[in-house]
């Protein structure tokens, strides 16, 4: 998997340094990286569906989907907004701005090569953490 340390230690203290599956306690030199969604279903790299989890955890989980992934993607995405971590990408707008449509998001509306997220007035195209499209879907 390639992640940034900066990525890892991010999602490794957004998790509080536990198992996201089991709650155990982890060292970071210890931790694995579980795709929520897994990749073999679409799953991405970005911040947001990726979990700390421990290696037992990893292995039983294996590619399974959790029947909650939508929640807990638009969850964690929403957390990585307010921690900003999703930045715009070429958009002519600022961040303070960006940040505050994309708080307004309230489903997980399609995975491709990238997510899409939705507002009740905007669509939100993002890839590898980065917001690279909107449209208003007024």
């Amino acid at each position: 998997m390639n992640i940034s340390n900066v990525d890892k230690q991010y999602i490794y203290m957004r998790d509080e340094c536990k198992c996201y599956y089991c709650k155990k306690s982890l060292k970071f030199n210890k931790i694995t990286l579980d795709h929520y969604l897994p990749k073999s279903k679409k799953g991405t790299m970005d911040v947001f569906n990726l979990v700390t989890c421990c290696k037992f955890c990893n292995k039983l989980k294996g590619n399974r989907t959790p029947e909650d992934y939508k929640e807990v993607i638009l969850h964690l995405f929403l957390k990585a907004v307010e921690d900003n971590r999703i930045l715009g990408s070429g958009l002519k707008l600022s961040q303070k701005f960006l940040k505050e449509e994309l708080l307004k998001v309230n489903k997980l509306e399609d995975l491709n090569d990238h997510v899409t997220f939705q507002s009740d007035t905007k669509r939100f195209y993002i890839k590898n953490n980065k917001v690279f499209k909107i449209v208003n879907i007024n």
